[in-house]
């Protein structure tokens, strides 16, 4: 079904961006995601406390939020392949560390130097700057897919090779496939255009705010992957949670194609509301699992959570070029992901302090409800909900 709709919308040079670019950045997702049900575990070998496995966890967030930003812009300037290159080196470097720390401040700092390689949004810009304006809400959900499986597979596969190898060797094989990233980078033919610059090209106000929307789905984000393993040994054990993930992430990619033909056609808004809403029915279908105990209502919650996820990853880098100048994509998305991994930092930090008391569930449903909410008024604030139309600026 991929193959068809790419075949139809895109040129061969096209098709060969695309898929290169997902393959470079869903590779590395997957180096990030394999080690995400074991973390705690791993963690737990350096220290008792809680909170620092969380600051441990979510310290790769904080340094991805720091330097997405100005990585996007200096990848404006100086093209998206170096900079790209720059953050696989960093990535590998980090997970070298994380796996053999001295102690737990070791693994923090691996983390940290893991984060500092923020390559999304030069990739997504280059992406954005070789396809037409028409359809780029379709690239972003091919790349989306790419790290909707590179999720699956990573926390299908991490438990089961922490059975076969210790926590170390996960780090290992997640800095060997960051080198693999290396191949399909190489094969990018970048354009003269890419490298434009202008001294013009900044963050804009209302991108600032649309950026910080994506500071609460990603804070949810990462509260939901947290609260996966404790919901979800209910009714399996580690190596069977792909019993969720799979089919949850299918429909979920599926509803993505669906929905990225009509957002290109001008409802781009209209689908950026629409992943907010199925978010915000998603929490407290997700939160109230513990008392409803039943399955498939459990099939149903993560299934909502993937939905809206994929199609809020689908159509918000979207509205960020069609808000922004095209010689700030980089600088402007950079912010926007920024945002994300700011929020999977203080995600995780808040959840290592609540998993001391994991009953209050509550209090975090309530959270997330609010920050959605407010999401919800952000978007408004900054469309009025009118589609914002294609613009050659």
């Amino acid at each position: 079904m991929t193959s068809e709709i790419m075949m139809r919308l895109f040129s061969r040079e096209q098709i060969k961006i695309i898929s290169l670019v997902s393959m470079t950045i869903g590779m590395r997702t997957l180096g990030l995601f394999m080690v995400l049900p074991i973390f705690s575990i791993y963690g737990s070998i350096f220290t008792n406390s809680y909170i620092l496995i969380g600051l441990a966890l979510g310290a790769y967030g904080i340094t991805m939020a720091i330097f997405q930003t100005p990585l996007g812009i200096l990848s404006d300037r100086y093209g998206r392949k170096k900079i790209m290159a720059v953050g696989i080196i960093t990535f590998i470097a980090g997970n070298l560390i994380s796996a053999y720390p001295v102690n737990i401040y070791g693994l923090i700092i691996g983390r940290l130097i893991e984060g500092a390689g923020a390559v999304s949004s030069a990739g997504i810009a280059l992406v954005h700057e070789n396809v037409s304006p028409t359809t780029r809400n379709i690239s972003d959900a091919i790349i989306g897919i790419s790290i909707g499986f590179s999720f699956m597979i990573g926390v299908i596969i991490g438990p089961l090779l922490s059975i076969v190898i210790n926590y170390s060797g996960i780090f290992i094989i997640a800095a060997i496939i960051g080198g693999i990233s290396f191949i399909p980078l190489i094969m990018i033919k970048e354009s003269k255009k890419i490298k434009e610059f202008s001294s013009n090209s900044g963050i804009d106000k209302k991108l600032m705010i649309v950026s910080f929307i994506s500071f609460f789905i990603y804070f949810y984000m990462i509260v939901f992957y947290l609260y996966l393993p404790y919901f979800s040994l209910k009714y399996v054990p580690v190596s069977g949670f792909y019993k969720f993930l799979i089919p949850a992430v299918i429909i979920a990619g599926i509803i993505g194609l669906l929905i990225a033909r009509p957002a290109d056609k001008n409802k781009t808004v209209f689908f950026s509301l629409v992943s907010l809403v199925v978010l915000l029915i998603s929490i407290p279908v997700y939160f109230m699992n513990p008392f409803i105990k039943n399955i498939y209502y459990y099939y149903l919650a993560v299934t909502l959570f993937y939905s809206g996820y994929i199609i809020s990853e689908t159509v918000f880098p979207t509205l960020i070029t069609r808000l922004a100048r095209r010689d700030s994509y980089g600088g402007n998305l950079g912010f926007y992901t920024s945002m994300q991994h700011a929020g999977v930092f203080f995600g995780a930090v808040i959840a290592g302090l609540l998993i001391i008391n994991i009953n209050r569930d509550i209090p975090v449903m309530v959270l997330l409800i609010i920050s959605i909410i407010f999401s919800i008024f952000m978007l408004y604030y900054v469309t009025k909900f009118r589609e914002v139309y294609l613009d050659t600026h």
